[in-house]
């Protein structure tokens, strides 16, 4: 459809009654498949709202209106403060008329939050007139004009003469102030904006216009401010919004266990999406069986018709917008599972290796593969990662949609679904698992094209592939082009055959233990993608490696390679090297990296030791690489040697990179003093970073760098004094470090005074931009803290004995670290600390008088406290710590006695070790514990019981109790005041007798007893079947009862992990019991000295892993068990089946 404003299409109607038995004349088709695909178009029409029998597209979407109700919007005050503001801001360097887009994907309430501003009080007040329009995919000029005028004027306008209206918007615009919404703006076209935009002239100053779309790029055109994007609700307002629409007004309705359902419905279906909510909401209102809301947890939101709805339309309709090719590119994305987090770069690889970039010849490739990602970021398709701003992710239902689009062509191999693939499979990903038998893979080979077999989860560190997987059979699917076999720690070698895969394209074999490439792979000439990351048995590289004249990418970093292939120079597109090794011959040395003149991004070079020091060989050219970003130049490690000294001098002297290098780090180098590059004014670095550089006797001039934001200096322990020559030539004219954000020193073993630079006044102007200083190691600094870092928030001070010095001034510091450095004073600390950290002060008695005020002060505003080794401290129990959410006691505070949880009502996290005082913990009878999510008590000899009635915390999740030796019982009331607990460890507590009465709560998901003798002889009435929640257990102990295991009916079938440990005298399993654990993958068994047999026809079908270690009666018996793919007995790993390959 594209952007097409009419589409032709025909529904046949009149079908026999029994059409399965008719086959296509022309192409020999079973009329059934057909009809099935006609379903499929039929079903997207409905959804996208089109006339049967051709015609034009009839949108079924009503134009939105001004009005809104504001008693169901939840959630968004902060975002309508913020649009008013700028609506309302009288700034005098503005525009006059000011144009503000809000942004976002549909469905994310962007109509909504325009309502809300729209009718406020104070907007209205303030704008002569206002009007509302609603655009939509069609940008119609006159239209809009029309309706503006209509809107303005309160009056019918006949006319559809674009001068006319023009003139006529113009002319009642003249010296009003207005307000003109834009809802729905698709329209990317400059021209048909400016034609709009030329009668907004008129208007006052102060007018504005707010404008809704789903792309930024449409924003980029008509903003005169920046977007604001608007982002997705918190779960809890979602989960208000979707509970106003499922119980109306009958709250009271909402049953535990539907309101258990329903908040997984808002978690997993919504995902912070207001229209999602308000949709399923709708759909389950007053609906107050179970089973219909476990439905609509489970379905999938293409079952939906577009009348029960609006959620399929409003994003199809963002499907349809986009050009063709943006459209297979999001369609392959299908293949990620659901909040996926992927790379820019990653998926633009995978799209070339697909052939999906359209690029006019003299084009480079990932620069159109970053055009089309940015314009699906813009598109709202994409959204920024919470955690690495890097990487991406597609909101849950943009997710739905991709799989819709896709279809048959799209498959996710997850669990052992592989028998639900169809032959038409052309792209498929898979789940990985710590162990991945066959049966996972039994299905795939019903894909005879299959084109991309790529691994997509990385949430395990590694995992195994069975011996008995077909990979062969993988390497027979001569259409593949994209291949991962990423995180197998057990792929060693790969076999010749891979030859055979002639459009291979994109290759991973990264965190393998893979030890050689066969040679035959140089036989794939169209490879672009080669990735060998962190293959740390890989030493070498075929020597044919500059046969693969297409490769465009290879990754080598955390490999052991001796050296770079010969000829590597060959590889004229290669773009991205991530590190080059010299070898000692000519045929792998530095003068072949001169060749690569596409090299863009990072760049390592390593072994420089072997680098030859004369002459043209070592011109390595990096000062023509102008796309290289990052550098980093490594030697091997030296011996005090005059001539290496020198060498290494001239060495990097010779590796001058260009002027535009982003980032450069220097290990081992072995010169005395540094180039006069490095620190020259002209050079616009941004990070500096030098490591082990042991016989340097001073700093470059570093302050000369007019772009350094983040500085680490680490392990030169020749450096005795930081001078003026630190600071620069220049700055006596100018503030030396003017840009450095971030200072480290770590390691400067022989560092003794650090000068501080002055002006010629005397004044401090060095670092005035420094936000994080690190000193950490440097054991004989003695004076060293600059003054006047008015901008510092971050000063981490560890390891410094000799430092004698005061905090400097810096009010704004919001996190301070003082460990092992007892000589600098903090008799006062900067007002706005949120985070602090005392560590190693034996002797301090008491914390500054500002952390525990009368009034306001530090402990309104500190969010963590971290204190360890200050025994002599005093910790008050007489005030409140309103804002404290971390609290960390180790080795302190000995006197502590009584901790009253009361005086902490926002803690998320408390740790308390080595306290050895420390009798009880306390809350009173009314205190509630809303915000604890975490808590362990280590090491506490003293301690012995938890507050009388309970530990009333509804949001526990782990809850650790160590070494604690006279403490006799848990918490009362376990099972109703932790409702949410997931985690509970308990271990070498030998006075425990007994779970608390009523049990455990049964949201606990994983379970570790160890060394709690007393307690493990009452295992009985533990009852651990009433636990439906629980996938992990774990028995440690040397219980003298404890002959056989499990008893009967001790363990939940819902385990997926048991490990039993230590029990001395264990004889054997019961299998009759073990059978019942239907779900079990892991066994592990340890230091059971008496175990003599395993069930062998007893075990769950489900196990894929069995460990044991130091039970030598097993020894001999486990590899005999069958069924088992993987057994691992000590560090000897067995695998079922034929070898490999």
């Amino acid at each position: 459809m594209d952007t097409q404003p009419r589409l032709q299409m025909t529904f046949l109607l009149d079908l026999p009654p029994n059409p399965t038995c008719y086959m296509s004349k022309a192409s020999g088709v079973p009329i059934n498949k057909i009809l099935g695909r006609l379903e499929s178009l039929a079903k997207q029409k409905d959804l996208l709202g089109l006339k049967e029998g051709g015609g034009e597209i009839s949108s079924q979407k009503l134009p939105t209106t001004s009005l809104v109700d504001e008693s169901e919007i939840y959630g968004r005050d902060g975002a309508k403060e913020t649009i008013i503001n700028m609506l309302l801001d009288d700034d005098a360097n503005a525009d006059n008329i000011r144009v503000i887009p809000i942004v976002g994907m549909g469905g994310i309430g962007k109509t909504t939050l325009a309502q809300l501003v729209y009718n406020n009080k104070l907007v209205t007040e303030c704008f002569d007139v206002k009007a509302w329009i609603f655009v939509s995919q069609e940008f119609d000029v006159r239209r809009i004009m029309r309706e503006i005028l209509e809107a303005i004027t309160s009056s019918t306008v006949d006319t559809n003469n674009l001068d006319q209206l023009q003139l006529q918007v113009t002319k009642n615009l003249v010296g009003r102030k207005f307000l003109i919404v834009l809802d729905d703006v698709w329209n990317e076209n400059y021209l048909d904006w400016d034609a709009l935009r030329i009668c907004f002239k008129s208007g006052a100053d102060g007018s504005r216009l707010l404008v809704t779309t789903r792309n930024e790029s449409v924003a980029s055109i008509l903003r005169t401010v920046t977007s604001y994007h608007l982002k997705k609700l918190t779960d809890g307002d979602c989960w208000t919004l979707f509970a106003k629409h499922a119980f109306g007004n009958k709250k009271s309705i909402a049953s535990p266990e539907l309101e258990i359902i329903g908040r997984n419905i808002v978690k997993k279906k919504c995902n912070g999406l207001p229209l999602a909510a308000k949709t399923f909401g709708g759909l389950l209102r007053l609906k107050l069986d179970p089973k219909e809301w476990v439905k609509i947890l489970q379905s999938n939101i293409w079952n939906f018709s577009n009348r029960e709805s609006k959620i399929l339309p409003s994003l199809l309709s963002s499907y349809h917008y986009l050009p063709s090719h943006l459209k297979r590119c999001f369609a392959y994305c299908s293949i990620f599972p659901k909040n996926f987090k992927f790379q820019k770069e990653e998926l633009v690889r995978l799209w070339m290796a697909e052939d999906l970039l359209l690029h006019p010849k003299g084009e480079n490739l990932e620069e159109v593969g970053a055009e089309y990602f940015d314009a699906l970021v813009s598109s709202s398709f994409f959204q920024r990662s919470h955690g690495k701003s890097s990487r991406y992710v597609m909101h849950e239902l943009l997710n739905d949609l991709a799989k819709f689009v896709s279809g048959e062509f799209s498959f996710r191999m997850e669990d052992d679904n592989s028998y639900d693939m169809s032959e038409k499979t052309r792209y498929l990903s898979y789940h990985r698992t710590h162990f991945d038998a066959n049966r996972k893979f039994e299905g795939f080979h019903r894909a005879k094209g299959l084109r991309t077999f790529l691994l997509s989860h990385l949430s395990l560190e590694s995992g195994w592939l069975g011996n008995e997987v077909p990979l062969d059979s993988l390497l027979e699917m001569r259409s593949l082009r994209v291949l991962s076999l990423t995180h197998y720690w057990n792929l060693t070698v790969l076999p010749n055959s891979i030859c055979n895969l002639k459009h291979l394209r994109y290759l991973n074999l990264s965190h393998t233990a893979i030890k050689v490439l066969p040679n035959s792979m140089c036989d794939l000439f169209n490879l672009q993608t080669l990735l060998l990351s962190c293959c740390h048995s890989l030493t070498k590289l075929p020597a044919k490696m500059g046969e693969l004249v297409n490769l465009r990418h290879l990754d080598i970093s955390g490999t052991n390679l001796i050296e770079m292939p010969p000829r590597i120079g060959k590889l004229k597109s290669l773009q991205t090297l991530s590190a080059f090794i010299l070898g000692k011959n000519g045929d792998s040395g530095i003068n072949e990296l001169r060749k690569l003149r596409q090299l863009k991004g990072s760049l390592s070079v390593l072994k420089l030791e072997n680098a030859v020091h004369y002459g043209d060989d070592l011109e390595a050219n990096l000062n023509d690489k102008l796309q290289l970003n990052e550098l980093l130049l490594k030697w091997g490690g030296h011996t005090v040697d005059t001539d290496d000294s020198k060498k290494d001098r001239e060495i990097l002297d010779q590796l001058q990179p260009h002027a535009d290098l982003k980032k450069l780090t220097i290990i081992n180098y072995g010169g005395t003093a540094f180039p006069c590059w490095l620190g020259h004014v002209s050079y616009n670095l941004v990070s500096i970073n030098l490591r082990k550089c042991n016989y340097c006797l001073s700093l470059p001039p570093f302050g000369n760098l007019p772009s350094l934001k983040y500085l680490y200096i680490t392990e030169l322990n020749n450096v005795e004094f930081i001078d003026s020559e630190f600071y620069g030539p220049a700055a006596s004219t100018s503030k030396p470090f003017g840009s450095l954000e971030t200072l480290q020193l770590r390691k400067m073993l022989q560092l003794r005074e650090w000068h501080h630079f002055r002006d010629n006044d005397g004044g401090a102007v060095a670092f005035p931009h420094l936000q994080h200083l690190y000193i950490q190691n440097c054991p004989n600094l003695t004076k060293g803290l600059p003054d006047g870092l008015f901008s510092l928030k971050t000063l981490v001070i560890d390891q410094c004995q000799q430092l004698r010095a005061s905090l400097p001034s810096a009010p704004d510091i919001r996190e301070l670290k003082l460990q092992k450095c007892h000589k600098v004073s903090f008799n006062e600390l900067p007002p706005q600390v949120l985070k602090l950290t005392i560590g190693g002060y034996e002797g301090l008695a008491s914390l500054p008088p500002i952390l525990f005020p009368l009034s306001s002060g530090i402990a309104d505003t500190l969010k963590s406290l971290h204190l360890e080794r200050c025994g002599k401290l005093l910790f008050p129990m007489h005030q409140c710590y309103a804002s404290l959410e971390n609290l960390c006691i180790i080795c302190s505070c000995d006197s502590l006695e009584l901790f009253s949880l009361d005086l902490f009502p926002k803690l998320n996290h408390l740790d308390i070790q080595e306290c050895q005082s420390l009798l009880s913990l306390a809350v009173s009878n009314q205190g509630l514990l809303q915000n604890l999510k975490s808590l362990q008590i280590s090491n506490c000899s003293s301690f012995v019981s938890f507050p009388e009635e309970g530990l009333p915390a509804p949001n526990l999740t782990m809850f650790r109790v160590y070494k604690c030796n006279k403490l006799k019982a848990l918490p009362k009331k376990m099972q109703t005041l932790l409702p949410s607990l997931a985690t509970l460890i308990l271990w070498h507590c030998p006075e425990l007798n007994s779970l608390p009465e009523g049990g455990l709560p049964s949201s606990l998901n994983s379970l570790d007893i160890c060394f709690c003798d007393k307690l493990t002889a009452g295992h009985t009435s533990w009852g651990l079947q009433g636990l439906p929640s629980l996938r992990s257990f774990c028995i440690r102990g040397e219980y003298e009862n404890w002959n056989s295991f499990p008893d009967r009916g001790f363990l939940p079938s819902s385990l997926i992990s048991l490990e039993i440990w230590n029990l001395q005298h264990l004889k054997s399993l019961v299998g009759d019991e073990l059978q019942h654990l239907t779900a079990l993958k892991k066994l592990g068994i340890g230091c059971c000295p008496n175990l003599q047999c395993m069930p062998e026809d007893g075990l769950p079908t489900s196990l894929s892993f069995i460990k044991v270690q130091k039970c030598p009666m097993l020894k001999n018996l486990c590899p005999k068990i069958k069924g088992i793919p993987l057994i691992k007995i000590d560090k000897e790993v067995i695998s079922q089946g034929e070898s490999l390959w």
